[in-house]
């Protein structure tokens, strides 16, 4: 980006919210971009979640987050129609293991019954044991509630841009907002680490860092608190003592869930929250990491601590522009043209009417909303062939050899799958990673990853000391 690039609408942040954003927007006539400092999309805040598609159960009364989560997974089921992306459907428990517990997970169902949600049922503890069989036998009722979900967001995120890009999206990754300047009436200068965006409207969904891109443009009262949780991936191997998302107690200090992925393992989380020393603060705890294990095998005692393969953590954050953690979606009030999406928990679940949200918000500010007539909605990805049977795997080596060289034997992950993905945009060893799995599973890329790096070499045509593990400085190999 050495001259100035011109824009009628810049995302800034290509997190699930922001990518959804730029997807929407790719429906319209007009020059779009979108701007990560990531080298990839889904790699900020999105990627450290529980990845589940919530009820509104848990939000509180009179926010409109709550209302931006009714009819989540029907959204999320037509988008991954489209895209060729993951989506699991997972039904939700939420347990009362005690008398006590009970007025909890009532107003949970009053909560989300008051948002418009349906499906609520309270049912009785030998009920949820039928259900769960591997469930804390002290449980006393608890809420169900039928047809929510999972997904994986980083491949939703590289998803959505990947078919924004089909309809005209630009896209900048690696690319830090540096200033943002106003250029009297016709806009806005975007001054980045990779040259200079010119554009008419800003969308800012810069996710942990959305408070500095409201200070660029003068809406300095925007402040975030946060918060970090933990979470813990289980093998496969123990994957089928848990089949809904199950939570326990829940409050602004602490959370206590265990789900399974989208991808058939079990994933824990948050146990009590601790405050990061920085917006990037993810390492994990041992304290914290203790604290999360005890409140998951409240819910399932049988769970075995030995069966993690890895462990991360997630930033969560609420703004202090509006009360109950709720999301601040707003015209800035000094920066004519410019939208804030400041989002916190769950602004997954809330992603795709969030985006919808904001187009609606640019036309109010003079964006004119002129729906692209040959707009394409279906993204073809790869084939995957860890899941595919007998004959279609023997079908997919007969049409490319390279399905049947598997690279990552955790999860069955094929050098076409690999291959595939580095060119479509998958430049690093985390970004393909991301996208394909390959190094997900128990060895955690011991064995794959050397396999990965010489294909991400060989494939960009770099040399292998220009290889990063997840871009700017990640340097896989050094020279001596």
């Amino acid at each position: 980006m050495n001259n100035i690039s011109n824009y009628d609408v810049v995302v800034i942040g290509a997190g699930i919210v922001g990518s959804m954003i730029a997807r929407e927007l790719s429906k319209y006539e007009g020059r779009i971009g979108l701007v990560e400092k990531e080298p990839s999309p889904g790699w900020g805040v999105s990627k450290g979640s529980l990845s589940m598609i919530h009820a509104p159960d848990f939000c509180p009364p009179g926010t409109s987050k709550g209302k931006l989560c009714v009819g989540a997974p029907e959204r999320f089921k037509k988008l991954s129609q489209e895209l060729d992306v993951a989506y699991r459907e997972v039904d939700e428990l939420w347990l009362a293991l005690e008398p006590s517990h009970i007025r909890m997970i009532e107003d949970a169902k009053t909560r989300g019954e008051g948002h418009g949600g349906k499906g609520f049922q309270i049912i009785r503890g030998d009920e949820v044991r039928a259900l769960e069989p591997h469930v804390n036998p002290k449980v006393v009722a608890a809420l169900y509630i039928r047809g929510l979900g999972v997904v994986y967001p980083p491949e939703w995120a590289f998803a959505l841009v990947e078919n924004g890009l089909q309809n005209g999206l630009e896209c900048h990754f690696g690319t830090e907002v540096q200033d943002i300047q106003q250029e009297g009436n016709s806009g806005y200068l975007i001054q980045t680490s990779q040259g200079t965006l010119k554009t008419r409207y800003v969308v800012n969904a810069a996710g942990l860092f959305a408070d500095e891109i409201a200070t660029m443009v003068g809406d300095r009262g925007i402040k975030l608190e946060l918060t970090k949780g933990t979470m813990a991936i289980f093998s496969k191997s123990v994957s089928g003592m848990v089949r809904h998302m199950v939570y326990g107690t829940f409050s602004k200090q602490h959370s206590q869930a265990i789900t399974p992925t989208v991808h058939g393992n079990l994933l824990a989380g948050l146990g009590h929250f601790s405050t990061p020393e920085h917006k990037t603060d993810y390492k994990v705890e041992a304290a914290g990491l203790q604290d999360m294990i005890r409140m998951a095998k409240e819910l399932i005692p049988a769970l075995d601590e030995h069966e993690i393969i890895t462990t991360f953590a997630g930033i969560r954050s609420e703004n202090n522009r509006v009360p109950n953690g709720d999301f601040f979606l707003s015209p800035s009030e000094n920066a004519p043209g410019v939208i804030h999406a400041v989002i916190g928990q769950p602004g997954l679940t809330a992603a795709p009417a969030i985006a919808e949200r904001v187009v609606e918000m640019l036309s109010r500010e003079g964006f004119t909303l002129r729906k692209k007539p040959h707009f394409q909605p279906k993204r073809l990805s790869w084939s995957i062939f860890s899941g595919a049977d007998e004959a279609t795997r023997q079908g997919l080596i007969r049409s490319d050899p390279r399905y049947g060289r598997i690279v990552c034997r955790c999860e069955n992950v094929s050098e076409k799958e690999i291959v595939e993905a580095i060119h479509r945009g998958a430049e690093s060893l985390d970004a393909v990673k991301h996208v394909t799995r390959a190094g997900m599973g128990c060895c955690q890329g011991g064995y794959c990853g050397t396999r990965v790096f010489h294909l991400v070499a060989r494939e960009l045509g770099k040399e292998h000391r220009e290889i990063t593990k997840k871009g700017k400085g990640s340097f896989v190999a050094v020279r001596n």
